[in-house]
């Protein structure tokens, strides 16, 4: 709490102002993600009477703070590095208010208006469509191709992982619905709310096991979507203040002298390995790591030995990164991301040829990135007390849609608890590999799989085709509404 006290203190009461309604609008998308995609993780435990709605809300609510909590961070660093902030920061205020204004009210807007609906619709898919629209379109006016506009390295991976997991969650659904009917045949246990005759309830097995599985589900959810808030919080400070949040300002001086030795380390690794890695670069199988056609911000794939030394030379002996001038910080925080995109290509090179080298910078990597990739414990915990939230709010109208209007017949307690069973592991796994997934696409994606997989079962064509479509045009919605957005705003506040 100290670095944003000591920025608010030194800051003009304008620019307090716009942080703190940034922070608050990006908080309040985190509430509509909490009501949105874990009325996911409660519908089941709703649906089947298994719970009271306001305790497994509670429940899921708790879930979720303690999956944001736990989560990590990795996640969060894939969103900020989708948005170009080494050409925010070098920018004017006005223009990274613009942006940062444009991809969140796109954001809200698509979130609120789907959950009105009752449309099961990805959140995650509106902010990466938000940022990818916002990067193109002021990448583009300020001079780059469009071909640099878009980390698109990073999107691909983005988009893969968005795309794959709905089909993980739907298949593994499908073959654990399939087993359990092969082995599992207590009739009680593939009952429906509208079946019970004498009990409002499940068994108490099938009680526990839906239960379970949704807290997981909550859970997987806070570790996964908490992280993009967390990312969308840390590219309002990098952008708005990268004085103070270009490098972890709170740094003990053994992190920073490790950040310094592994600079080094990588330096001197290049220099040892120069003839290999020059034939790479002149091959074109390492490339520059950012922009390069744009003075804004360059990373020069030639000069890749002076910019992971100059890391080194300006922290050689500094005890605090308040040493260090607001330049240097952000010339620091350039050259780092420069240098790691570099070696982490170098890394996937040696990973086939030689292990032992692989695994040695990728050790540095980490060490000299913590500079860099980090978040206050107040964004976490503003965060996990949003989405929480937002949790208890709201859940009700996507519940229906879940339990009743994705499969051809109301959904029974196993396929229920498989459903959120298979759910979990594909958010986990994903978070695992600091994959930003979809929890509405995967939780609907394994409803179906579960419904698919039952005798004489299948969905309800009407509304899947819905979900669908709502799931094709999210992205490009989203980004064409923040690209408009973003247009409007820069005409009325920075165009003259």
């Amino acid at each position: 709490m100290y670095v944003i006290w000591e920025a608010l203190n030194n800051i003009d009461n304008i620019t307090i102002s716009l942080l703190l309604l940034s922070l608050a609008v990006a908080l309040f998308y985190e509430m509509i993600n909490g009501f949105h995609d874990t009325a996911n993780a409660v519908a089941m435990i709703i649906y089947t009477n298994s719970m009271e709605a306001k305790y497994s809300v509670i429940m899921s609510g708790i879930m979720n703070f303690l999956g944001v909590i736990l989560g990590g961070i990795g996640v969060a660093y894939v969103i900020v590095h989708l948005l170009p902030l080494d050409i925010m920061v070098a920018s004017n205020q006005n223009a990274t208010l613009v942006m940062i204004y444009s991809l969140l009210i796109s954001a809200v807007i698509w979130n609120f208006g789907t959950w009105y609906f009752g449309l099961p619709v990805s959140s995650s898919h509106s902010l990466i469509g938000s940022l990818i629209g916002v990067s193109a379109v002021f990448g583009v006016m300020n001079g780059f191709e469009f071909s640099q506009s878009v980390n698109w390295k990073a999107l691909y991976g983005v988009l893969t992982a968005l795309a794959l997991s709905p089909l993980f969650g739907f298949g593994f659904a499908f073959l654990l619905m399939k087993a359990t009917r092969k082995f599992v045949h207590a009739t009680k246990f593939y009952k429906t709310p509208d079946s019970e005759v004498k009990r409002k309830r499940p068994n108490f097995w099938m009680r526990m096991g839906i239960i379970a599985t949704g807290a997981g589900v909550s859970f997987a959810h806070g570790s996964n979507d908490g992280q993009k808030g967390i990312g969308l919080i840390m590219i309002i400070l990098i952008g708005i203040l990268p004085t103070y949040y270009a490098l972890n300002m709170d740094s003990h001086q053994y992190k920073i002298k490790q950040t310094r030795d592994s600079a080094e380390n990588l330096a001197k690794f290049y220099s040892q390995n120069n003839e290999t890695l020059n034939k790479l670069v002149n091959e074109k199988h390492l490339i520059s790591a950012l922009k390069t056609k744009n003075t804004i911000a360059e990373c020069n794939v030639n000069q890749v030995y002076d910019t992971t030394s100059l890391i080194a030379t300006k922290l050689d002996g500094i005890k605090s990164y308040s040493e260090l001038s607001p330049q240097d910080r952000w010339s620091v925080h350039t050259a780092i991301l420069c240098s790691d995109n570099f070696f982490g290509q170098v890394e996937k090179t040696y990973l086939l040829t030689d292990k032992d080298k692989s695994d040695y910078i990728i050790t540095q990597r980490k060490t000299m990135l913590s500079a860099t990739e980090y978040v206050p414990n107040w964004v976490i915990i503003a965060v996990a007390l949003a989405l929480s939230i937002g949790t208890m709010i709201g859940y009700k109208r996507i519940v229906i849609t879940i339990g009743e209007k994705i499969g051809s017949q109301p959904i029974n307690y196993m396929q229920g608890t498989v459903a959120q069973a298979m759910a979990m592991m594909t958010i986990l796994l994903a978070n695992f590999a600091h994959a930003p997934v979809s929890t509405t696409h995967i939780v609907s994606s394994a409803v179906a799989g579960s419904m698919v997989a039952e005798p004489g079962g299948g969905v309800q064509k009407s509304t899947v085709n819905t979900i669908l479509l709502s799931w094709l045009f999210t992205l490009p919605v989203t980004a064409l509404l923040s690209s408009a957005i973003y247009y409007c705003l820069n005409f009325i506040f920075i165009a003259k």
